[in-house]
């Protein structure tokens, strides 16, 4: 979503109330951050922001939250409004895994929404180094796909921007305007979030 795009998303959202005109909260998003996969601080920063601007684009308040210190432990249950992402290193024989794949999401068959997205470091730094980008910045854009998949459903893929299907070499190292939600996703996507608020927290995995 170009600027321009998301100034008229952002302005979708305002509401008439009273015969006044308000603005709603963006809906919150809280992203449980590990990092089994040990990647470098400065690496995870990148993809963070990277994730973040993402994200951000479609009118979401998203939150980070690292998990992987010893700051925060992570180890309330769940609340609705919040995501897991966790980076590991992709397991070397797994024959239902994809090997071109960079990540994956844990979805819940009956709502075809998830809590769990897995992305795969060892994969996406081979690549980055192969079309020659920052692998933070691949790193980000792997999670800001995979968080989509969460909301968006697993079967989902857009035509273009950041949930198209296909992410061969050739297409990584586009320019960052090729890599975001449509308006028809962050109009989805910040309906799905919204609904989190109706729901107590709930015990997970």
């Amino acid at each position: 979503m170009r600027p321009i795009v998301a100034r008229v998303f952002m302005a979708a959202l305002l509401v008439t109330i009273g015969g006044g005109v308000e603005a709603e909260s963006p809906a919150t998003l809280i992203v449980r951050l590990y990092n089994p996969a040990g990647v470098p601080p400065d690496e995870l920063d990148a993809a963070r922001r990277s994730a973040d601007s993402i994200l951000r684009d479609t009118g979401l308040d998203v939150r980070f939250r690292p998990c992987s210190g010893t700051t925060d432990p992570c180890d309330q249950p769940l609340v609705r409004s919040e995501v897991v992402v966790r980076i590991i290193n992709a397991p070397p024989f797994n024959a239902t895994l994809d090997p071109d794949a960079f990540g994956l999401t844990y979805i819940v068959k009956s709502t075809n929404r998830g809590w769990l997205a897995t992305m795969f470091a060892d994969r996406i730094d081979g690549a980055a180094a192969r079309v020659g980008i920052e692998p933070g910045t691949l790193l980000g854009r792997v999670m800001a796909h995979e968080i989509g998949h969460l909301l968006l459903g697993v079967d989902y893929h857009g035509s273009s921007g950041v949930m198209r299907a296909a992410w061969p070499d050739g297409a990584l190292n586009r320019e960052a305007a090729d890599w975001h939600f449509s308006m028809n996703e962050a109009t989805r996507m910040n309906r799905v979030v919204a609904s989190f608020g109706s729901f107590a927290p709930f015990e997970a995995f």
